[in-house]
């Protein structure tokens, strides 16, 4: 399963902290902090480490952008918990969908759960498709969610992009 999900996310060391993670990386990382209000334990900073990439090698088709972020909330240091966002943008759609279709039907093998929704518009033509994969290892347990958003057919600058986010749960 870590080898997998190694590949989509980069090399990323997925069993360490977020600092240590960008530290060991190849990637070029920039650092976010985004100040919130403090009320108890919840809403304190967040950190994110943003990077781009151009090349995925779990990724076939061709890949016009893509961008990693390692996100932690300030309540979540001490508890390991993490999410990793990845946002893959393809020239076309059919490059997403096979791409989709592809990597979902290889990561629900690693899942004990999978969870799949589907939005469509009044014409019955799907407009959003997430699936939701529970994974868990020995003491840990993780959510990915792989979805895509398809934009209007009459819509200019259309953007076709994969979106996946990582979950650790202590």
């Amino acid at each position: 399963m870590n080898a997998q999900l190694k590949k989509l996310f980069l090399d990323l060391d997925l069993t360490s902290n977020p600092k240590t993670m960008v530290n060991k990386s190849s990637l070029k990382f920039e650092y976010i902090i985004r100040q919130g209000i403090s009320w108890g334990k919840t809403e304190g900073n967040t950190s994110n480490f943003v990077a781009k990439f151009d090349k995925n090698p779990i990724i076939e088709s061709s890949i016009k952008e893509g961008q990693i972020s390692i996100i932690q909330k300030d309540e979540d240091v001490q508890s390991g918990n993490f999410s990793i966002n990845e946002r893959i943008w393809f020239y076309n759609e059919e490059d997403m969908m096979n791409e989709y279709n592809k990597l979902t039907e290889s990561f629900e093998k690693l899942g004990y759960r999978v969870k799949n929704s589907i939005v469509q518009n009044e014409y019955f033509e799907t407009k959003y498709e997430n699936t939701e994969i529970l994974m868990e290892t020995d003491s840990k347990k993780y959510t990915l969610n792989v979805g895509y958003y398809l934009p209007p057919k009459d819509e200019e600058n259309k953007e076709y992009f994969l979106a996946f986010v990582y979950t650790s749960h202590y």
